[in-house]
């Protein structure tokens, strides 16, 4: 259904408070802004610190990852959305993908056209590309069809490779015992610092809508515009045992995950060539509407098309992290669950999350 998969525009990245050092903001050109505001304490806890080594950010003296390729993936707000029927036809329709076939088993018509217009471009990317429904009439006696793109044997080929890019990224990025935390941290630091701002295709929608935007463009080109830079972070999330979605606000996307029953927004677009911007991850609602001026009852969690504006349903108020706000990130000790960063006035702090639970 393709009326269903909309493309949003993007807000470009935001530079942090003048102030901070060069390297932590981004150099985009289309939209910079900066604002001035205090310093935020971190903690009674928080003590000015001075790194008696050079930064060893993500050091391979340990181990990493042994991720594996986990086929079915959904965040449990969107599957709470969307409800059981869907997520059914969605685990089959991954098996029948997997398998070769092109038809699948689903409840209904309505069933399948939410189903192919909602699950692929969120929790199976590639996907996405290379399949294609079948539209009115594609379900039959409990089964629905849909077509490739490419040749069945084709897609086979592509959907192994963006699987072999999928677990390196994640077990060259964390280690087995990283916390849910830990991970996020992580591939925020990794997408900051390995992906840029398609603003060539950002300037391009202002004239004309532009067609094979994905998350599975972003991972396999390195660029994009938030509305697939924001799936393909929670997407590798979910893949690495996180609950994650996205939320859409006015004309921006970003993630949102979900830790030990508390929700937080991350923002990967606006930390997209910086070094690293803390601000805009494990942000509350109160320091989201702050950091880009989107109030939580405007925004659209999970999906763009069900419950509509259903912002105010999730609440995202735990503020453990709100003193990462402004800061540039300068080395992170995943051991001793430090991380040390650059405040707004360029003096050297450092952040203890060992009490996050």
């Amino acid at each position: 259904m393709k009326n269903m998969k909309k493309t949003l525009t993007a807000i470009i990245l935001s530079a942090i408070a003048a102030g901070v050092l060069a390297g932590c903001t981004g150099t985009d050109e289309t939209s910079v802004s900066s604002a001035e505001t205090d310093v935020t304490v971190v903690t009674d806890e928080t003590i000015v610190t001075t790194p008696t080594s050079e930064p060893t950010l993500q050091t391979t003296e340990k181990e990493m990852g042994h991720f594996e390729f986990r086929p079915v993936v959904v965040s449990s707000i969107f599957r709470e959305i969307m409800g059981e029927d869907m997520y059914e036809a969605y685990c089959n329709y991954v098996d029948a993908i997997r398998a070769g076939e092109d038809s699948f088993g689903v409840k209904d018509q309505t069933t399948y056209d939410w189903m192919l217009g909602q699950f692929p471009g969120k929790f199976y990317p590639v996907a996405e590309v290379y399949t294609e429904s079948d539209y009115e009439g594609a379900v039959s006696n409990g089964r629905g069809t849909f077509h490739y793109t490419t040749s069945p044997e084709d897609f086979a080929e592509k959907n192994a490779d963006f699987e072999k890019l999928v677990t390196g990224i994640l077990n060259e990025n964390l280690r087995d015992g990283y916390s849910d935390f830990e991970k996020v941290l992580a591939l925020y630091i990794y997408f900051a610092r390995n992906y840029t701002y398609d603003n060539d295709t950002y300037l391009e929608m202002r004239d004309h809508p532009v067609s094979g935007l994905s998350a599975c463009r972003f991972l396999t080109t390195n660029t994009g515009i938030c509305s697939e830079c924001a799936p393909a972070f929670s997407y590798l999330l979910l893949q690495a045992g996180v609950d994650a979605t996205t939320v859409c606000g006015y004309d921006h996307e970003w993630s949102y995950v979900t830790i030990n029953g508390r929700n937080y927004h991350v923002d990967p677009t606006y930390a997209l060539g910086t070094d690293v911007d803390l601000t805009y991850l494990m942000m509350t609602d109160e320091r989201r509407e702050e950091e880009g001026g989107f109030p939580k009852s405007d925004n659209i969690v999970a999906s763009r098309y069900r419950d509509d504006r259903n912002g105010d349903q999730y609440d995202a108020d735990d503020g453990f992290f709100d003193g990462l706000a402004k800061a540039c990130l300068y080395d992170w000790d995943p051991d001793a669950n430090l991380i040390y960063y650059y405040d707004e006035n360029a003096d050297q702090q450092v952040f203890d999350y060992s009490a996050f639970e």
